[in-house]
């Protein structure tokens, strides 16, 4: 699931082709490090795990450059390496 704050309210932001829901169910395999990645192109923001797409959601309220930020749920544990950000090459 991809969220927007704005204000420091949080939405979710719709996947594209499905209506309501929440995300989408993927195995996460414990003890082992995976790759998410979030690509992006104007308001449309492509999501992958591992290297297989998971989803695609659009949003045209967000114009400007932002911030990014990485959310988990309290009940689990999750380590982050190597964030980066920017245009590829």
């Amino acid at each position: 699931m991809l969220y927007k704050t704005i204000k420091g309210i949080r939405s979710s932001l719709e996947i594209v082709g499905r209506k309501g829901g929440y995300g989408v169910n993927t195995p996460v395999p414990s003890g082992q490090w995976h790759a998410l990645r979030c690509d992006f192109a104007g308001n449309r923001f492509k999501v992958t795990f591992d290297g297989k797409p998971l989803f695609e959601v659009e949003d045209a309220t967000i114009t400007d450059a932002g911030m990014i930020g990485l959310w988990t749920k309290a009940d689990s544990v999750t380590l982050f390496d190597d964030l980066t950000y920017g245009e590829t090459k």
